[in-house]
């Protein structure tokens, strides 16, 4: 091809790039979903409800992007002020959250996330799982990276108690807490208002 021809077909990929969801950019940059679950350090499953999502936190975005190499930019246009780069999204992605385990009966079990009391930060939505049977309550707590220990501890409290905490384990001190990115790579979702 001439270098004309090859430039409109450079600029032809770029803008198919641009109109592409996730999922097809994942493919396009030829990266599986064991790929991206391996930079990103969680399960393939949680690549493949991001990657179908229509609705996410920006962190979990702006992570899968980086994982492929990319950096996500949010911009802002308008009419009279021009183009306006958002970078700063408030403190509620880094916000802390505790994790409480609930038996609900008939062998399930649901985890809930709570945000922690911490100064400077203004309240935080609450997430939790959908109902879990036992293995996927093991699942979910892998997938948070807690230490076999603590899984067995929690398990054990559970037989004993209708509420757990997660990082509440003997020999253990104090709370562990978690991130909206840990939580929402292993499953959590916002709660539905009720």
């Amino acid at each position: 091809m001439d270098p004309a021809s090859i430039a409109d077909n450079r600029l032809r990929v770029r803008e198919e790039l641009q109109r592409m969801a996730l999922e097809e950019l994942r493919c396009a940059k030829q990266l599986t979903q064991a790929d991206i679950a391996e930079m990103l350090d969680v399960p393939q499953s949680s690549v493949s409800r991001i990657g179908q999502r229509a609705d996410m936190y920006l962190s979990t975005l702006r992570n899968f992007i980086q994982a492929m190499g990319g950096v996500l930019q949010i911009r802002a246009i308008f009419p009279d002020v021009g183009t306006v780069v958002i970078n700063r999204f408030g403190d509620d992605e880094e916000r802390p959250y505790e994790v409480l385990v609930r038996t609900e009966g008939n062998g399930t079990y649901r985890l809930r996330a709570v945000p922690c009391s911490v100064p400077g930060h203004n309240g935080g939505e609450l997430l939790s799982t959908r109902a879990l049977r036992v293995s996927g309550l093991v699942k979910v707590m892998k997938a948070l990276h807690l230490p076999e220990p603590q899984i067995v501890a929690v398990r054990e409290n559970l037989e004993n108690a209708p509420e757990a905490k997660l990082g509440i384990a003997r020999g253990v001190e104090g709370n562990r807490v978690f991130s909206v990115q840990d939580l929402v790579a292993a499953g959590f979702e916002a709660e539905a208002s009720e």
